[in-house]
């Protein structure tokens, strides 16, 4: 090395005679705090990630499946209800929880364990488990942008909803996804931190692209409450705890101008620990790097976007639908706007939805980011509420704590993007039967899924559509769709 900083990686005997003194009382008090603090951070400790793993299809594994393993997990045993403990101060209070059981482990700690002059062999062990769990969640996250999957395209529905009907976080992420080369350079910035980090020589500047990239990630979640913001900043702070060792002689380098060489500690292993240390590495790498991508690659290749629907709808009918002649159990509702018994407009897109705008029609508004809300039915009181088995909403166990077991829905009825931090329309998944002309139609939100119709179609032409049948109210219906000429220049990536 000429100029910058270098590392040096050798056993303790070989490290510069500073490093050889033992560590005071409060360093090593310190450690004790940092290492219980860090650790219960970096492994999951929730009861419902383990239920959720015994749920997977280990045969048959895909990318959301990988995704749940590595990117969410986070300590959430305390829960406040309120504004400010789901997108506040309040809502850190896990962490507090944490500081308190590592301040009192390691006084315990400190009481037992008297004689050791120094811990570098632990050091480096909280280290590595703070490096993978950091470097899983950037891979992670940065493939469902990198494939353009968390923010996917835009659709009908998007164009042809009131502003004042998005929730602020769902603006937030359209705004992302208009712009997919955007979108593509953030997974980036997350995919190459978590790559670098799954190397010694590279740990540094990984570290310090993470601390930046999940800090401002955070940051974002904080402004537009999207709800994701504890473990974002969770990962900054691992990140900055990884990188603490490096930041003197990043400071000697940057501020100083002199050189510097890191004495990075690595332990001497027995025969047996160098070959269990390669074969994790192995397998870890490879499943949450290698065939993680290879799934993500695959579920593009067959158009299976987890946030958009794929079966395709009837044929050039895509676009919004001026309601022309609505009637009801014979009885004609000419057009007016605060008509409650009339539809006001209509979408259908590419795949096999179809959204109606009523006017007061009272849906339950489906979340993304759902592990942050309360469930249906739970207080918003503003009470501390605490639960030893964890945050069971985020992996998919119910109140009772047993996983949640849908009916074999299909897959499209499940995919609730479409109208997810959004409200103002009702969709409806629908089958045709293009022989007898026939919808089958069902209310997608899952909170309203009795919601059901059965309208025969016909189409006098291109721009007509004629439904008739029984509604999700169980009336008689006879509508005339006809569609609008009018074109978003986004929608058509103009």
């Amino acid at each position: 090395m000429k100029d910058g900083i270098s590392t040096v990686q050798q056993p303790i005997s070989n490290i510069e005679p500073a490093s050889k003194k033992a560590w005071t009382e409060k360093q090593k008090f310190a450690f004790r705090f940092a290492f219980i603090f860090f650790t219960i951070m970096s492994v999951p400790t929730d009861y419902g990630y383990y239920v959720m793993l015994l749920h997977f299809d280990w045969l048959n594994l895909n990318y959301r499946h990988l995704t749940e393993l590595a990117a969410f997990f986070n300590p959430q045993f305390l829960n406040v209800y309120s504004e400010s403990g789901f997108f506040g101060p309040a809502s850190y209070i896990n962490w507090l929880l944490v500081l308190g059981i590592a301040l009192l482990g390691a006084l315990v700690w400190s009481w037992l364990d008297k004689k050791r002059p120094s811990y570098y062999d632990l050091y480096y062990l909280v280290i590595v488990f703070a490096r993978y769990r950091v470097a899983y969640a950037g891979i992670s996250w940065g493939y469902k942008k990198l494939f353009v999957m968390q923010m996917p395209e835009q659709f009908e529905a998007i164009w042809n909803t009131n502003l004042i009907d998005f929730l602020v976080k769902r603006l937030y992420w359209e705004v992302l996804g208009v712009a997919p080369v955007y979108e593509v350079w953030l997974g980036f910035a997350e995919f190459i931190a978590g790559f670098l980090l799954l190397f010694r020589r590279t740990t540094a500047i990984g570290a310090a692209l993470a601390f930046v990239v999940f800090g401002n990630i955070a940051i974002s979640n904080h402004a537009y409450d999207i709800g994701e913001h504890v473990p974002s900043a969770l990962m900054s702070l691992l990140a900055l705890f990884v990188l603490w060792q490096y930041l003197p002689y990043i400071y000697r380098v940057l501020v100083k101008e002199e050189n510097a060489i890191v004495p990075v500690y690595y332990p001497v292993l027995k025969k047996w620990q160098r070959w269990t240390r390669t074969g994790l590495k192995l397998v870890f790498n490879f499943v949450l790097v290698v065939l993680f991508a290879w799934y993500e690659v695959k579920a593009v290749r067959t158009n299976d976007f987890y946030k958009l629907p794929n079966t395709p709808g009837l044929t050039n009918v895509r676009g919004i639908y001026e309601v022309s002649l609505f009637k009801r159990n014979g009885v004609e509702h000419p057009y007016n706007p605060l008509d409650t018994a009339r539809w006001q407009d209509v979408i259908f897109e590419k795949w096999s939805s179809m959204g109606v705008r009523y006017v007061n029609k009272p849906q339950q508004m489906a979340m993304f980011s759902a592990g942050s809300y309360p469930r249906v039915g739970e207080p918003y009181d503003g009470k501390l509420h605490f639960d030893w088995r964890g945050d069971l909403r985020r992996y998919h166990l119910e109140a009772n704590g047993t996983f949640s077991r849908e009916p074999k829905w299909p897959r499209d009825i499940k995919i609730d993007w479409e109208f997810a931090g959004m409200q103002g329309r009702t969709f409806y998944y629908y089958e045709a039967d293009t022989v007898s002309h026939v919808l089958q139609l069902m209310n997608k939100n899952r909170y309203h899924r009795e919601e059901k119709m059965v309208l025969e179609f016909t189409r006098p032409n291109s721009n007509t559509i004629i439904l008739k049948g029984m509604d999700d109210r169980k009336d008689s219906v006879y509508i005339i769709l006809n569609k609008s000429d009018h074109q978003h220049p986004l929608l058509n990536k103009k």
